[in-house]
């Protein structure tokens, strides 16, 4: 998993811990690595991790509903900034369900 391979421990854990609580609220998930979508529409957790930090950045989609999905939050996540994983998430969607997933994985 190149989670394990390329990310530190905190950036990980924000990375678990995202997917972990997109996956409770019933969206499923979809990751671009920069260059394609390399998972769309999964709920499969160890799929979704397994996507991430394959390069330097990944967005990540979260979206309700099957077929004609609708996209509720998009994360732009950057590897490499801050071992502790704090500024993994460098931009997310304005809106409800972005920032309630923020603040999931970001309590403090």
């Amino acid at each position: 998993m190149d989670l394990d391979n390329y990310a530190s421990k905190g950036e990980a854990r924000a990375a678990r811990s995202l997917i972990h609580h997109a996956r409770r609220l019933g969206y499923c998930v979809s990751v671009n690595d920069g260059e394609e979508w390399t998972v769309r529409a999964s709920t499969d957790r160890n799929e979704i991790l397994s996507a991430l930090a394959s390069t330097g950045q990944d967005t990540v989609r979260c979206a309700k509903g099957t077929g004609d999905q609708k996209t509720v939050a998009v994360f732009y996540l950057v590897w490499g900034n801050e071992e502790d994983g704090s500024c993994l998430i460098a931009d997310h969607t304005d809106n409800t369900a972005a920032d309630e997933l923020y603040r999931l994985v970001y309590p403090n």
